[in-house]
């Protein structure tokens, strides 16, 4: 039996690799950093807080905010637990399915996503649409979106359906 050699990446192919594993490694950390600057929470906690402040009622299914978030149902309860704390959301139990759980914005939650508004838009602008020409945005959404795995695109899809209907 014989092991055949993986081929090596070609330069190029490298390069792009390499610029790839800088930005993962690189861009959450300071849109963390940044975050926690200005409103004492990391990205994925104003995610949360920011996906139910565009619900109509501030209310949304765990398991949906799950997969705005693109996290697990487990560390979402870990991360609402915190939240909890805070007092910035709330759980409350389905009245039709008491299997499913409500996640709901606080008044005090809506606050912090208000007063971080501006400055979230600013933090995007300045970390990824000011660095991208116009001319290439759709194409790297188009890119963003080949990289992900298919039932992550779609949720994207269903949860994006706001911006592209």
């Amino acid at each position: 039996m014989t092991v055949e050699a993986t081929p090596t990446l070609s330069t190029q192919d490298e390069l792009l690799w390499r610029r790839f594993s800088a930005v993962l490694a690189t861009v959450p950390a300071a849109l963390d950093e940044r975050l926690r600057h200005t409103t004492g929470l990391n990205h994925f906690q104003f995610t949360i807080l920011s996906t139910l402040a565009a619900q109509p009622d501030r209310t949304l299914q765990l398991a949906r905010v799950a997969q705005a978030a693109d996290s697990s149902l487990s560390r979402l309860s870990h991360t609402m637990s915190k939240l909890e704390s805070d007092g910035l959301v709330e759980r409350r139990t389905c009245d039709h399915d008491r299997r499913a759980n409500w996640a709901v914005l606080t008044d005090k939650g809506a606050r912090v996503v208000d007063d971080a508004a501006a400055a979230y838009e600013d933090l995007k602008r300045e970390v990824l649409i000011e660095r991208v020409p116009a001319h290439l945005r759709a194409g790297l959404t188009e890119l963003f979106t080949s990289l992900l795995p298919t039932a992550v695109a779609q949720q994207c899809a269903a949860v994006d359906s706001d911006l592209t209907a």
